[in-house]
């Protein structure tokens, strides 16, 4: 198991086989995929994209054009233009919702019981409200092994 941190982002990445050097091959080449993907994802835009300065001068340039583009259509600006066209971009690669589940968190429960039902449900974790502290928490499946706990901060 790998994890490191790279600009505030947590990439963590594991293998498991019966020879420990072809654990390492493979834990190491999930890593390099993720850290790809995140590079070519950020130089495409994502993650906070370019610095804020080539943002900036980007934008600047294209109110530019834009007001070159206006003054073409409208040499006179007493005349207002009402309807500006504007194309938005569709990410393909995009994660896309396939299931909305709702959680009923009127009535507290314990920990145990949500640990219990954590063996009952279709996913590794079971979302709940505490009895105790009255505080929305998480038990989920480790990949390791265990049961975890995400509570709120106090």
């Amino acid at each position: 198991e790998i994890t490191t941190n790279v600009k505030g982002l947590t990439f963590r990445s594991s293998e498991e086989s019966p020879d420990m050097y072809a654990s390492i091959d493979g834990v190491m080449d999930r890593l390099k995929r993720k850290l790809r993907k995140y590079k070519e994802r950020r130089l495409d835009g994502y993650h906070g994209g370019k610095h804020m300065a080539e943002d900036f001068l980007d934008a600047l340039e294209s109110v530019d054009i834009e007001d070159e583009a206006m003054a073409e259509i409208s040499p006179d600006p007493s005349k207002e233009i009402t309807e500006v066209k504007t194309e938005e971009y569709v990410d393909p690669e995009a994660p896309v919702i396939t299931v909305i589940k709702s959680f009923d968190l009127t009535k507290p429960i314990s920990m145990k019981e949500a640990i219990f039902a954590l063996d009952y449900v279709d996913h590794d974790f079971f979302v709940y409200r505490d009895a105790d502290s009255n505080e929305v928490s998480v038990v989920y499946k480790r990949n390791a092994g265990g049961i975890g706990l995400i509570q709120p901060s106090q």
